[in-house]
């Protein structure tokens, strides 16, 4: 295994798209209840459309790499609204099973603050209520609290409540 120091993160270009959609396919399989997204939506992306949306500025995707290995995701996203383009979206945020423990998930969301930092005033993100790991880290990043959606997701009869998240970039 390779130690968490060793682990790389950086921006997804186009030459990441395949190993962007298998880990992406593997985190809506995996934690279906922690995305708004589906693996039956997302399976059929068209490669070009993901090497599209990998380039597109100022948006981005973080990867997380041991070696060549892509183990972790997390995405950054702006409204094409004119309006709204000082908000931006963290979302996407994912770590594999296999490599948690390793802070990744705040490093992933710290290199999207940073990215973020460039381009917005503010960053949102959403955060299952019940996912306390993950609350904590973006908690522990300076994000707070600004509102609770109860029955936000429902995947396979259950309801599933959530917490959106705000952070002054300003």
């Amino acid at each position: 295994m390779v130690e968490p120091m060793q682990i790389a993160v950086r921006r997804l270009s186009s030459d990441d798209a395949e190993r962007f959609q298998a880990l992406r396919l593997h985190c809506l399989q995996t934690a279906p209840e922690a995305f708004g997204s589906s693996y039956e939506e997302e399976c059929g992306r068209d490669i070009a459309e993901i090497r599209s949306m990998l380039e597109a500025q100022p948006n981005a995707v973080f990867g997380a790499f041991a070696g060549d290995l892509l183990i972790g995701l997390a995405g950054f996203a702006v409204s094409p609204k004119a309006k709204k383009r000082h908000v931006g979206l963290l979302w996407g945020v994912f770590v594999h099973p296999a490599w948690r423990g390793h802070d990744l998930g705040r490093r992933l969301t710290a290199a999207v603050i940073e990215h973020a930092r460039q381009h917005v005033d503010v960053l949102h993100a959403t955060v299952m209520a019940t996912n306390l790991s993950a609350r904590n880290i973006y908690l522990g990043l300076g994000f707070t609290v600004f509102g609770f959606e109860k029955d936000a997701l429902r995947y396979d009869g259950k309801s599933y409540d959530d917490e959106h998240l705000r952070l002054d970039l300003r």
